[in-house]
């Protein structure tokens, strides 16, 4: 009897500590703060996508436009859609919207987040993309092909329930773009 209840008494106080409500205070962080806790300052996120949408709608005045059967995916639709370079091609999958080149140390985000001081020392949120157009002007001055951002958005358009065709993007090679975001 005394072995369990001094075997019990234990397990029920951290039963009863875990159950306790835990508050954390959530603090903001600047860009130094950040970068003395992790050794990043900022963070980069990569995002590939594979999506199907029925429709996106614009309505104005009771008529309407639309965009129907839209799709996001990397448009390697049949091998000679997208050749690696190496004989070979990639399969059909989700858009891959940043860039990695192992070969040349390049592993491009979909967009960096940082936080970054202006002149005046007023700290603001800076948003990156990926900059596809310096690298691409780097590869080509050296023989090698322009490397694509693997994205193909695809859609039906109408006008109320005409159709008027099809629109299709695809294949990035040219994008490069810094957004800066403060108060006042």
């Amino acid at each position: 009897m005394h072995r369990l209840i001094r075997t019990a008494l234990p397990l029920t106080a951290s039963l009863i500590a875990l159950s306790l409500p835990v508050h954390a205070a959530l603090l903001p962080m600047d860009n130094q703060s950040l970068s003395e806790i992790s050794g990043q300052a900022g963070i980069s996120i990569r995002a590939d996508v594979l999506a199907t949408v029925r429709e996106v709608r614009w309505t104005d005045d009771g008529g309407h436009a639309s965009l129907r059967n839209v799709k996001i995916d990397n448009g390697c639709l049949t091998p000679a859609s997208c050749p690696n370079g190496s004989g070979a091609s990639f399969a059909f999958g989700a858009a891959q919207l940043g860039l990695t080149l192992p070969i040349f140390g390049v592993n491009l985000p979909t967009l960096k987040v940082d936080v970054v001081s202006n002149a005046s020392g007023l700290q603001q949120l800076q948003l990156t993309l990926p900059d596809l157009t310096s690298i691409n002007e780097q590869l080509v001055a050296s023989g090698i092909p322009a490397q694509r951002i693997r994205v193909r958005v695809a859609a039906d358009m109408y006008i109320g329930e005409s159709r008027l065709g099809s629109i299709e993007i695809r294949d990035i090679t040219d994008l490069r773009g810094t957004f800066k975001v403060w108060g006042h």
